[in-house]
C-alpha cells in the first residue's frame, strides 16, 4: 500500500456533516487510513492513493480535493510556498477564504505573491493548468493540489423539481448522498431505503456503484420511485410495496440501511402514530442488519435508542422556524 496524504475542501453547508461523511466514505473505499488534520474547512486523510478518484466521486459535501502539500501561519506563507515541491507542468494558484478567515488578508495579493514564487522557471496557464495549486485560508492556510472538483450541478439537475415524479419532502441530493455515505456502505453491497418514497436516496447510492433496495407502503411512492430510477438510468435490484415491518420477509439481510422516514402532516403512514411507527421500525431495522453493520437516517428529534442498536454519531440540521433533521447513525451490536 502507498498512503498519500489528501485535503478535502469540506462544504460549510452544515458544521460538522461534510467531516463526517468524508471520514465514513474514506473507511468505506479505503478501509486503513490516518486523520492527520482537522481544521475549519478542511480534512486532511492520509490512505492509500490508489483509491482517492473513488473517495472523491462519492462526495456530496466537498468542494475539491486533491494531494496536500502543507500548511503555514499566514505571515511565513511566502517563504513556506518556496519550499513546496510542485510537479511539473504549467502551473495556477488560487485562493479561496473559509467563512471569514483571516480576512485581513488580500486573496488578490496573496494568489499573486505565491504565484510569483511558484512560477520561476514555469509557465503559467490560468485557463487550463496541468497543475493547479490551491490556498484554502481558514485558521491558516493549506496548500493543495486540486486533483478531483465535485461536480455540483449533478446534484442541482437531480434535485426535487428535476424528477419526473416528486414529493415536495425531500431531501436535497447532496444531502441524501451525504446519508447514504454515512453508513460506510462499500460499493456492490446492498442498501436498503425502507421509506423509499421518490427514491431520492435510492438514486444517488445507485450512482455510487451501490445495489439498491426499496419499499414503501405506497403503491404510489414505488411506482415513482421507479420511474425517477429509470429516468436518471439509475440501476436497482428490487422495489416493493409493504410495510417495515416486513423487511426481513421481503429482503433478508442487507448491508446497510439509509432512509429518511415519515414525518409532518402531509406524511403517509397510514393513519399510525409516529412515535409508534418510530419504535418498531427500529427493531426491524435490527432484524437486517447484521454485527457491525450501519443504518443512517434522518428525524425531527434525537436519536432513538433501541436494543441491539448503539447511536455512534448525530448531526443537527436546523431546516426553518420548527423543523429540525437530527442525521442519526447507528451500528448493530449483536449478530440476529
Amino acid at each position: 500500500m502507498s498512503s498519500r496524504p489528501f485535503l478535502f475542501e469540506l462544504s460549510g453547508e452544515h458544521p460538522d456533516l461534510p467531516r463526517a461523511e468524508v471520514g465514513a466514505t474514506v473507511e468505506a473505499e479505503c478501509g486503513q487510513w490516518r486523520e492527520m488534520l482537522s481544521s475549519p474547512g478542511i480534512l486532511v486523510a492520509e490512505f492509500d492513493h490508489a483509491h482517492f478518484q473513488d473517495v472523491a466521486s462519492r462526495l456530496g459535501l466537498c468542494h475539491r480535493a486533491g494531494r496536500y502539500l502543507g500548511s503555514c501561519n499566514p505571515k511565513n506563507a511566502v517563504d513556506f510556498a518556496g519550499r513546496l515541491e510542485i510537479p511539473e507542468g504549467t502551473i495556477a494558484v488560487r485562493a479561496k477564504r473559509f467563512q471569514g478567515g483571516h480576512m485581513e488578508i488580500s486573496m488578490s495579493d496573496l494568489s499573486r505573491k505565491i504565484g510569483g514564487v511558484l512560477a520561476q522557471g514555469r509557465r503559467v496557464d490560468l485557463t487550463e493548468p496541468e497543475v493547479e495549486i490551491r490556498m484554502l485560508i481558514s485558521e491558516g492556510i493549506h496548500f493543495f493540489i486540486c486533483d478531483a472538483l465535485t461536480d455540483r450541478t449533478q446534484f442541482e439537475n437531480r434535485k426535487v423539481g428535476m424528477r419526473p415524479f416528486f414529493s415536495p419532502i425531500s431531501l436535497h441530493p447532496k444531502f441524501a448522498r451525504a446519508l447514504v455515505n454515512l453508513t460506510g456502505v462499500r460499493r456492490g453491497e446492498r442498501i436498503l431505503d425502507p421509506f423509499c418514497g421518490t427514491g431520492g436516496l435510492l438514486l444517488e447510492a445507485s450512482l455510487m456503484g451501490i445495489r439498491v433496495l426499496g419499499s414503501d407502503i405506497s403503491k404510489e411512492m414505488i411506482q415513482g420511485c421507479r420511474e425517477n430510477l429509470e429516468f436518471f438510468g439509475a440501476r436497482y435490484d428490487d422495489l416493493r410495496r409493504g410495510d417495515v415491518g416486513n423487511i426481513q420477509e421481503m429482503f433478508g439481510e442487507v448491508d446497510a440501511i439509509a432512509t429518511d422516514p415519515p414525518y409532518g402532516r402531509s406524511t403517509t403512514t397510514m393513519k399510525e402514530d409516529l412515535g409508534e411507527l418510530y419504535s418498531r421500525m427500529m427493531g426491524d431495522f435490527a432484524e437486517v442488519l447484521p454485527q457491525g453493520k450501519k443504518v443512517a437516517l434522518v428525524l425531527p428529534k434525537p436519536c432513538l435508542k433501541s436494543p441491539g442498536l448503539r447511536v455512534v454519531e448525530s448531526h443537527l440540521q436546523r431546516v426553518h422556524g420548527s423543523l429540525n433533521r437530527h442525521y442519526c447513525v447507528l451500528v448493530r451490536e449483536h449478530g440476529p
